[in-house]
């Protein structure tokens, strides 16, 4: 037989093993087990006699393994193991091509041997024992799968290759149907295994994904180009959104899965990062000079995120798309109350200088803001939320001082129209500000109102001016 097997192009050779098939399979339908073993090409069973094990089978289209002996058994699942490719040693390099190894093992073998077994009864064994083969062989390839790609081609081949045209589905394979004899069972047990092995390969490598993304983080000491702004968030959102992209071509109820994964380390992630930045950027802010770019980097980062996630993240579950984005939200708030603080600090010593000064030096105050916000094209959308904020803190730090100082002092120290240079000062800073966030909202209107208050000599138009303040006041609340 194994020569036959392996002379099976030579017509010569073919004419003898089917005229030695055609005696094996005439008359009474009856077929040893030394014959069956001979038709498997496999060792018959030493330990079995034949009259125990001589099997008389009318050709049954829907039998199965329940009903027949287990001699019968044993030599079909020795046949099918016995040519079942075995596993690469490099798994993990071999993956696929291994599983195309065992499409086309399974296709030939159901090809050669189910017209021959048809008319015994037992090619419904034969596509059993192939069904469970398979699974048993693809639920211990799970156990050495460590990677997601890998899992994914498992995964895929299980859902899209098993029962396609290439393998169970394929024409040549149509008159035995091997696809309505799969154990529903079996399959969707293996189709689990196989997608909680995806998932937990998933969890693993963005957890370490992110991991690398926050080490490397602390790595950078400065925000120096386009990039240094931009790298956290980009990094993150691509660690996020690569593993359900690409699960979405088998399955959007996989894909949805894996998002949630990926959101889940997403957020204890941003738990790591939000205690360590919240840690840094205190140290930075306690500094003589601190670095703003390194506020921007976050508050960029924050803004980003949140986009993101709000965007692509409609399907996850509320809790956690809610605590994910309040989590951004706190670390936001903080960048943004040491930003003030910082600002208010610098604003409140030079402004109060300014007030006590014989020297109008306003400008010295502009060139500081100037140096600390320098014009950023990359993240044009903070710069403009944060000047804001430092426009509208320097405006009411310099009324306050204003009010604060005797008239007759400043007419004595800066010039007999304190209103002109007051409404000057106001026109510089929105200037300033406007140069550095483009669209900034003009804050200055109240200074530009003091300066006519200042001038005015009617207590009627006094009280009108003044219930305008109160309603600009309003909206700085």
């Amino acid at each position: 037989y194994d020569q036959a097997c392996n002379e099976y192009d030579n017509p010569s050779a073919q004419n003898t093993f089917d005229n030695h098939e055609d005696q094996c399979l005439q008359s009474e339908q009856e077929i040893t087990p030394q014959e069956l073993a001979e038709l498997l090409g496999v060792a018959p069973d030493a330990n079995t006699s034949e009259h125990e094990c001589c099997c008389s089978m009318r050709p049954e289209p829907n039998s199965t393994s329940q009903n027949l002996t287990p001699s019968v058994i044993c030599l079909m699942k020795r046949s099918v193991s016995q040519h079942f490719p075995k596993p690469p040693a490099d798994l993990n390099q071999n993956l696929q091509q291994h599983l195309s190894d065992v499409q086309e093992t399974v296709h030939n073998e159901l090809l050669r041997l189910g017209p021959l077994l048809k008319s015994v009864g037992l090619m419904g064994c034969l596509i059993d024992c192939y069904h469970r083969q398979t699974f048993d062989h693809l639920n211990n390839l799970l156990q050495n799968i460590s990677s997601f790609q890998n899992s994914f081609v498992l995964v895929k081949w299980v859902l899209h290759g098993y029962l396609s045209q290439e393998l169970l589905g394929h024409p040549e394979l149509q008159e035995m149907d091997p696809i309505k004899n799969v154990d529903l069972l079996l399959f969707t047990k293996c189709a689990e295994n196989a997608k909680n092995k995806l998932l937990e390969n998933v969890q693993k490598e963005v957890r370490g994904c992110l991991e690398k993304i926050l080490q490397l983080e602390r790595s950078q000491d400065g925000c120096d180009c386009e990039e240094a702004y931009v790298q956290l968030y980009v990094d993150i959102i691509q660690c996020i959104a690569a593993m359900p992209k690409e699960a979405q071509k088998i399955s959007s109820k996989l894909s949805d899965l894996i998002r949630e994964v990926c959101y889940q380390e997403l957020l204890m992630f941003l738990r790591r990062y939000a205690a360590e930045v919240t840690e840094i950027l205190g140290k930075r802010a306690k500094k003589g000079k601190p670095e703003m770019m390194h506020f921007f980097k976050t508050l960029k980062t924050c803004k980003e995120l949140k986009h993101y996630i709000k965007t692509e993240g409609k399907d996850i579950e509320r809790s956690l798309l809610q605590e994910t984005v309040a989590t951004l939200i706190n670390i936001e708030a903080f960048t943004l109350k040491l930003l003030i603080e910082v600002i208010t600090d610098i604003a409140e010593s030079h402004l109060g200088n300014y007030f006590r000064s014989k020297n109008k030096h306003f400008f010295i105050l502009i060139h500081r803001v100037k140096k600390h916000f320098p014009k950023l094209l990359c993240c044009q959308d903070v710069q403009k939320r944060v000047m804001d904020e430092v426009y509208k803190l320097i405006t009411q730090i310099y009324l306050k001082h204003l009010l604060q100082t005797s008239q007759y002092r400043l007419r004595k120290w800066w010039s007999p129209n304190v209103g002109q240079t007051v409404a000057e000062d106001a026109k510089l800073l929105h200037y300033t500000m406007s140069d550095l966030a483009p669209g900034v909202q003009q804050w200055n209107l109240m200074l530009l109102n003091i300066s006519e208050l200042l001038e005015c000599e009617s207590t009627d138009t006094v009280k009108l001016i003044v219930v305008e303040m109160q309603k600009e006041c309003l909206v700085w609340r």
